[in-house]
């Protein structure tokens, strides 16, 4: 009797050929694959994600503070280069005849104003015309307002009333007059309109092709300020009282009186702004920077995305200090003499306003509170410094925020390489335990021939071998 061994070097149909994973050895060959892949790969990821997590996180941040941070500066800015602190306010006993405004160059004080003529911009109308499409006749116009002049010239076939608006009102060196035309009964008008009131801008006409009569007379306002005559080409009258703009709407027959005064509304809603920023900020920092240790609910201890950061640290204690600074002038050398004071009740470095004391200290001394903000030591220029420094160009937050960003480059770059190393490692260890797993398969083919090779024979009672 012949038999036929079949090795590992046989063809795919010969016997003992594996052509399923772990057939042959009865092991689960992907999962084994799975694990030792894992074991080598799922460390280094989780670090690397952990990493990554981490570093969105703090990103985020920083991110956040920043704006808090660029928020505040902008309050203090408002304190210590704006007007807030020195804003003034004018207010009017006839606003129907006249309303006034303020700028910081005003000064408080009370001023009896008159308005005995209104400012009013020179008109003048042509002769009646059938329709828009008359024609006005063929020349030159040379028109003036406002101490210059212009000229538009018309054609024949292109003398109509129409052109003539639109050759004025397209003319590239129009020294102020519109043209338009107004329909009536009789016919059609051109009016030419100085842009401006006032004596000054009146508005003439010189052509042999049509004729022009004044429909409204230029007029300068005429006003009397603390009984001293004045006069203006518009009915805004900015050079009477100095920092203030007179907005004149009626003639007066008696008196109005203007006052100006310090705006203690609009400082106190200016410090009040500072203060909530500041708030913003300390809450912020408070969070970021917290330790929350392990309890009932939670077996391990968290901590803040900014917790032990040297920056953030040094940023908080310089923000309590200068904000404890004396200095200024003028009776104000604190933040305390405004009304401004920390908050006892809270946890977070707050400060609070005593809005009472802040409004009665910015009516009386506007400027001793500006002092206090201003000036090469003011509280106000030196948070400037220091925010500038975190958030600045070069900035300390900017500067961390751009090396987690370089980090988390790196990171990707690490986790697709982990991808790549992932890939090749399963290939590797599948196609060393399918070898090993055909081996098997060979071993234990061999063996089954073998046994029928050697074992035990009987025979039949022919005498035939089984």
């Amino acid at each position: 009797m012949s038999v036929s061994l079949t090795t590992i070097g046989s063809s795919a149909a010969a016997t003992g050929t594996v052509t399923s994973t772990g057939i042959g050895s009865g092991l689960d060959i992907n999962s084994i694959v799975t694990s030792l892949v894992n074991a080598e790969i799922n460390p280094q990821k989780t670090l690397l994600t952990t990493t990554q997590t981490n570093d969105q996180t703090t990103i985020s941040a920083f991110g956040a503070l920043s704006s808090a941070l660029a928020t505040l500066q902008t309050a203090t800015d408002a304190l210590t280069t704006g007007h807030a602190l020195n804003a003034m306010k004018a207010s009017s006993s006839n606003s129907s005849a006249l309303s006034a405004t303020t700028t910081n160059q005003a000064v408080s004080g009370s001023y009896q104003v008159s308005v005995t003529q209104l400012a009013q911009a020179n008109t003048l109308v042509s002769g009646v015309y059938s329709t828009a499409d008359s024609e006005v006749g063929t020349g030159s116009f040379a028109i003036s307002a406002g101490g210059g002049s212009f000229n538009v010239t018309l054609g024949a076939g292109s003398d109509s009333l129409a052109n003539l608006r639109d050759a004025i009102n397209s003319a590239d060196d129009n020294t102020g007059v519109s043209a338009s035309i107004v329909y009536a009964k009789d016919g059609a008008r051109l009016l030419l309109t100085a842009q401006q009131s006032g004596t000054a801008n009146a508005v003439s006409v010189t052509t042999t092709a049509a004729t022009f009569t004044t429909l409204t007379p230029a007029a300068d306002a005429k006003l009397t300020v603390a009984g001293f005559d004045v006069t203006s080409a518009s009915n805004i009258v900015s050079n009477a009282i100095d920092g203030v703009t007179l907005n004149l709407t009626q003639m007066t027959t008696s008196p109005v009186t203007v006052s100006v005064a310090a705006d203690s509304s609009a400082a106190t809603t200016a410090v009040q702004s500072f203060v909530t920023a500041y708030n913003a900020v300390q809450s912020l920092l408070s969070t970021d920077t917290a330790y929350t240790p392990a309890s009932s609910t939670s077996t391990t201890g968290s901590a803040g995305p900014l917790q032990g950061d040297s920056a953030t640290m040094s940023l908080m204690r310089r923000l309590s200090t200068l904000i404890g600074v004396t200095g200024g002038s003028g009776g104000i050398n604190s933040l305390a003499d405004l009304g401004i004071t920390s908050d006892p009740t809270s946890t977070t470095g707050a400060l609070t306003v005593d809005a009472t004391k802040l409004a009665s200290v910015l009516q009386q001394n506007s400027a001793g509170a500006k002092n206090l903000f201003s000036g090469a030591t003011g509280l106000g220029t030196q948070l400037n410094s220091v925010l500038d420094g975190y958030i600045g160009p070069g900035g300390l937050i900017g500067t961390k925020t751009s090396l987690l960003q370089d980090q988390l480059t790196t990171i990707s770059g690490k986790l697709d390489s982990l991808t790549t190393r992932s890939t090749q490692l399963t290939a590797q260890y599948s196609a060393q335990f399918n070898a090993m797993d055909a081996i098997v398969a060979g071993y234990k083919n061999t063996s089954s021939l073998l046994t029928q090779l050697y074992a035990p024979r009987t025979t039949d009672a022919s005498g035939n071998s089984n």
